[in-house]
């Protein structure tokens, strides 16, 4: 949250970004399936280049200013528009680094493209959540995140355990996005599979069934059981692509869109063991159910 969150990410997750270096949106252990949202690529296991550090001096040197959550931050630009705040498309460029030896170990900069992700879903990690309602657009500013609000006692690729952190942050833009309406299911609707998938079919598309090896592009929404939105291609305003039985999605997504036609608008509803199982992912619990309202744009053969 893609290998995200997560999705995230659930990330993420999924599209928006093909990110090969350590994105922030939050996954699933390496042998879990990614989320379906910018299928991202396996995690390095390597830094990236050596010339890539602070300065020391420099870094010391800046003020800082605290927030309630144990995070420091200081405004090395400020911007004059809107703060930051939940369910708006945050668009920024950053720079992560290791706070114990200032190492870079990611940088939207060099992949030349910015992160664009909804505040307040999940998609990034809890420090970033935290952190950015205290600023607005056109900021610049460094974050130093301490490891419980970063990737914790486990780490991830190429961030250690227990690692503190720090981030470079450009504020390029930022827009209130809707949360999307819930699909108005009909019961007699539905499909059962083998497997334990349900499939409630809203509006059914035209064409033949896709095959593996077909290219998908979906919008989709994806919920927690109890109806929390914790990912949505439409609040990103990008819709994801993935080929169809190439396990670059979650299980229960290879499975459902298999049995979909082009312009086909269901809600897919995932067991546990067809989702994120008994471990769980970014804002999703362990042994979750989740749901999807989708809609298959295109099916490229």
């Amino acid at each position: 949250m893609h290998k995200f969150l997560t999705w995230l990410l659930m990330a993420f997750l999924l599209s928006a970004l093909m990110l090969s270096s350590c994105s922030l949106f939050q996954v699933t252990e390496k042998d879990d399936k990614p989320l379906p949202v910018e299928a991202e690529e396996d995690l390095p296991d390597h830094e990236l280049p050596e010339a890539e550090v602070i300065d020391l001096a420099e870094t010391e040197a800046i003020e800082r200013e605290s927030t309630a959550y144990g995070i420091e931050y200081s405004m090395l630009e400020y911007g004059d528009g809107p703060l930051l705040s939940e369910n708006m498309r945050v668009s920024l460029h950053y720079a992560g680094y290791l706070a114990e030896n200032r190492k870079m170990f990611d940088s939207s900069y060099e992949r030349g493209e910015p992160l664009s992700f909804v505040l307040g879903s999940g998609m990034v990690i809890e420090g970033w959540e935290k952190a950015l309602p205290y600023l607005r657009v056109g900021d610049k500013a460094r974050l130093w995140i301490p490891h419980e609000l970063a990737y914790g006692e486990t780490g991830r690729g190429p961030i250690p355990p227990n690692a503190d952190l720090i981030f470079d942050l450009d504020i390029l833009g930022a827009e209130d996005v809707e949360v999307p309406e819930l699909f108005v299911i009909k019961e007699q609707d539905t499909l059962i599979t083998e497997s334990g998938l349900q499939i409630f079919l809203k509006r059914e598309g035209s064409g033949e069934l896709p095959v593996p090896g077909n290219i998908l592009v979906v919008h989709y929404s994806g919920y927690l059981s109890d109806s929390t939105l914790f990912d949505s291609s439409i609040q990103r305003g990008i819709p994801v692509r993935f080929v169809l039985g190439a396990s670059q999605v979650i299980r229960g997504w290879d499975e459902g869109f298999a049995l979909l036609k082009e312009g086909s608008k269901a809600r897919l509803i995932l067991p546990p063991w067809l989702a994120y199982g008994d471990k769980g992912a970014g804002p999703i619990p362990p042994d979750e159910t989740i749901f999807f309202d989708v809609e298959l744009l295109e099916v490229q053969r």
